[in-house]
C-alpha cells in the first residue's frame, strides 16, 4: 500500500514487566523461542503491503536497534521507503514546535517525530503499539476504515481479564465505538478491548497530535481517544483470533505458554502471513540419552540432557542432567545445571542456575531472574 505509513510505538510507560524491561523496552523482549515481540507488528505491517515504516523509540532502545538492524528480514531494506528508526531527537523545544520536554506519554512521543509525519506524502497512517502478539491482516482494518469513512478505526478483541493498564470499548452493531475507558472498573460496561492499532488520515493525526499538545494531553487513549470521540467518527474493527498485549509480566508468561497450544500456533503463525523475524543460524538442538522433553519449544543450539516439560527454551540453552525445567522460560544463554529444578520461573538472558537449587513460582506471579543473574 504505496499511500499508508506505519508507525510502530516502542515507548513504554504503562507496563510491569519488572526485570525483564531493566535493560530493553517491550518490543524488544525476547518471546516464543526465537522472537522478539515488535516482530509480530513488523510482520502485521509487510504482509498487509506496508513498506514504510517508523518505529518511535525513547530509551533503552539498543536491543531493538540491533535486533532490527537494516531491516533486511521483514524486505525493509529498501531505496524507498523502509523501516525508519525514530529514538527521541531531543528533549529540547528546538527539536520540534510542538515538543514540550521529557516524553510524558505517546503524545509527547509523538509529537517529537512530528517532522517525520510532515514529510511523509502518505494518504493514511497505521499506528500501533509494539507489544501486541497477534497476526492481525491490517489490510482489511484499512479497507473497512475506507469504506466506512471513519476518522478513526481501531482494532479491538473480545474483553478478557481486567487489567487497570489496558483500554476498553463499547461497539454498537453499526461497528461504531461509543465509549471508551481505561482500566474500565466500572461493573464491565465495556465488552472489548483495544489492541493498540489505530488507522487514521495523516492530516486527521497531525490535527489530533497538535490540539492534544496546546492542550497539556499526555494520554494517547484517556484524552487523545476520548476527545477525538465527542466530534469524531470512530468505527471498530472486531478481531476474532488470538491476541494478547503484553502488559504485565504475568501476560507476558500466559502468552508465552499459550504457544505451546498448536491451535493457538495455528491462529498465530500463518503460512499466508508469516511471522519474520532475524536470523541467526544455530546447530540443532542436542538431546542426550537420558533427556526427557514434553510439550515444550526448544530453539537451535540447545545442549538437553535432564528433563523439561511445558517450556520454552531460547537458543544456545543448556540442561544438565538431573535438571528440571517445568511451565518456565529460559532466555538465550542459560545455564541450568546439575540437579537444578525450576518451576514457573522467567530467566533473562546469560542466567545461571547453579547445581541442586530449586526455585518455584506461581502460574499467576512468575518469578523473574534478571539478566546474567547467577543463583
Amino acid at each position: 500500500m504505496k499511500n499508508v505509513l506505519g508507525i510502530i510505538i516502542a515507548v513504554d510507560n504503562d507496563n510491569d514487566l519488572r526485570e525483564i524491561t531493566e535493560h530493553r523496552t517491550v518490543a524488544a523482549v525476547p518471546f516464543g523461542g526465537r522472537y522478539r515481540i515488535v516482530d509480530f507488528m513488523l510482520s502485521n505491517m509487510v504482509n498487509s503491503g506496508i513498506f514504510r515504516i517508523g518505529l518511535l523509540m525513547k530509551d533503552k532502545y539498543q536491543s531493538l536497534i540491533d535486533h532490527i538492524g537494516n531491516g533486511k528480514d521483514w524486505d525493509l531494506s529498501r531505496k524507498n521507503g523502509g523501516v525508519t528508526m525514530l529514538p527521541p531527537y531531543s528533549y529540547s523545544k528546538k527539536s520540534s514546535p510542538l515538543v514540550v520536554g521529557e516524553y510524558r506519554g505517546k503524545i509527547d512521543a509523538l509529537s517529537g517525530a512530528i517532522d517525520f509525519l510532515q514529510k511523509n506524502r502518505a494518504e493514511y497512517v497505521v499506528l500501533a503499539d509494539g507489544d501486541v502478539i497477534a497476526n492481525i491482516p491490517i489490510d482489511e482494518v484499512i479497507q473497512q476504515h475506507i469504506d466506512a469513512e471513519n476518522d478513526i478505526t481501531m482494532v479491538v478483541t473480545k474483553k478478557g481479564k481486567e487489567n487497570r493498564l489496558s483500554t476498553y470499548c463499547e461497539m454498537n452493531r453499526r461497528k461504531e465505538i461509543v465509549d471508551i475507558r481505561v482500566g474500565d472498573s466500572n461493573d464491565s460496561k465495556c465488552k472489548h478491548e483495544a489492541l493498540g492499532v489505530y488507522v487514521m488520515s495523516r492530516q486527521y493525526l497531525i490535527h489530533l497530535i497538535a490540539d492534544c499538545v496546546t492542550h497539556n494531553c499526555i494520554h494517547f487513549e484517556r484524552e487523545l481517544l476520548t476527545r477525538a470521540l465527542t466530534d469524531s467518527k470512530i468505527g471498530g474493527y472486531l478481531f476474532g483470533a488470538y491476541a494478547c498485549k503484553i502488559e504485565d509480566t504475568h501476560q507476558y508468561f500466559k502468552a508465552n505458554m499459550d504457544m505451546l497450544d498448536k491451535e493457538t500456533r495455528d491462529e498465530v503463525f500463518l503460512r499466508t502471513r508469516p511471522i519474520y523475524t532475524r536470523i541467526c543460524d544455530e546447530s540443532p538442538a542436542y538431546y542426550g540419552d537420558k533427556a526427557k522433553v514434553e510439550d515444550s519449544l526448544i530453539a537451535d543450539g540447545c545442549h538437553i540432557e535432564g528433563k523439561v516439560v511445558n517450556s520454552i527454551l531460547f537458543r544456545d540453552v543448556l540442561v544438565e542432567k538431573d535438571a528440571v525445567v517445568s511451565n518456565s522460560i529460559i532466555m538465550e544463554n542459560g545455564r541450568i545445571l546439575n540437579g537444578a529444578s525450576l518451576a514457573h520461573i522467567i530467566t533473562d538472558r546469560g542466567v545461571t542456575i547453579r547445581d541442586g537449587r530449586t526455585m518455584m513460582g506461581h502460574e499467576n506471579y512468575p518469578v523473574v531472574i534478571a539478566k546474567s543473574s547467577v543463583i
